[in-house]
């Protein structure tokens, strides 16, 4: 029933032009027309839901292509009979007109009739199916996107939270009058991680906002040995996605400045531009750092961050890795405006 009210416009407007095209070319009268035509529409739609709903489910798609040619044959032959039967008994006493003969080329013009509103609305209907399909798969795609960005966000939560925690611990059980200040610039850590990154985009000075935390934090962790070089702009508005650039922060704070290092060094730039942000994030290399089998190039960190870029900034995005015997570099530019 619904798809019979999906399609009546269809074979309304089937109607109309037919019988536009029989009183105006056809030199018949208008009313017995629109007695006709009626039964046209319905050999038209029994050609259709026929085709629709027996014969291409239950012969073609199984391959049957013999039975499939025939029963389309048989059905157009008995629509003809019947449309036939039905002129030499009352069709043309109602329009005054001579009866139509039986013949094959008659039969074949005639089935070839029938058959087109069917091929017409059947290419419509298997379009419209199409669409639906590609968005629905579009729907699903954009679903495990999210569901595996939301992933790989996770996967970075515990490396920002052991860190800390364990900086925090250090400072408590020295009685250290840092504490306070590291338990406030871990809540804000905890508040962006927990909370805003779950936002599709937040403005980069939030983003920048929890680097100055993560990075107050390491430097009380790492004091003299830590040789940080950090150019922000702390009231950039431009929206980006969360935790991208903090996880290159974390990443170089986590393969570069290691215990036991008298002096590492972190360089952090991350500014607007015209069309989007830059983000560059250098770092030193220990001597023994090549000797370590840690994954260093592809670690979690640049595995998750490059994922991230594809993710939310396909063909928008480009990031330069070097990797040198004593010193490591990323480079992310994105762009978040278009011309």
């Amino acid at each position: 029933m619904n798809e019979l009210k999906r399609h009546a416009p269809f074979w309304l407007l089937i109607y109309i032009v037919w019988s536009y095209i029989k009183t105006n070319g056809g030199g018949v009268r208008l009313g017995p027309m629109l007695v006709v035509n009626l039964f046209n529409i319905a050999v038209y739609m029994a050609a259709y839901y026929t085709l629709k709903h027996i014969f291409i489910p239950r012969l073609f798609n199984h391959k049957k292509y013999f039975l499939f040619v025939v029963s389309i044959i048989l059905t157009s032959l008995m629509l003809h009979l019947f449309m036939f039967v039905n002129d030499i008994i009352w069709f043309h006493k109602l329009g005054n007109w001579e009866p139509t003969s039986f013949s094959f080329s008659n039969y074949l013009q005639k089935a070839i009739q029938y058959y087109s509103p069917a091929m017409i609305l059947l290419a419509w209907e298997t379009q419209m199916n199409s669409i639906k399909e590609q968005k629905r798969i579009q729907e699903l795609e954009n679903e495990k996107l999210s569901t595996e960005l939301k992933y790989l966000k996770a996967q970075l939560n515990p490396h920002f939270l052991f860190n800390t925690l364990n900086n925090l611990y250090s400072e408590v059980i020295t009685h250290s009058e840092r504490a306070p200040d590291m338990i406030l610039q871990l809540s804000g850590i905890l508040d962006y991680v927990l909370y805003k990154s779950q936002d599709k985009t937040v403005a980069l000075k939030d983003e920048i906002a929890v680097i100055n935390d993560f990075l107050a934090l390491e430097k009380i962790r790492y004091g003299d040995r830590l040789e940080l070089h950090l150019d922000v702009q702390d009231n950039a508005l431009t929206p980006i996605s969360p935790l991208l650039f903090l996880s290159l922060v974390e990443n170089a704070f986590k393969h570069g400045v290691r215990k036991g290092i008298d002096l590492a060094v972190v360089k952090i730039e991350i500014k607007e531009k015209e069309d989007g942000v830059y983000c560059k994030v250098w770092n030193s290399k220990s001597e023994y750092q090549d000797l370590e089998r840690d994954d260093y190039r592809e670690g979690l960190g640049l595995s998750n961050i490059k994922r991230q870029l594809n993710i939310t900034y396909p063909n928008l995005h480009t990031i330069d890795i070097v990797d040198k015997e004593k010193e490591f570099c990323v480079e992310v530019s994105i762009k978040t405006s278009y011309e």
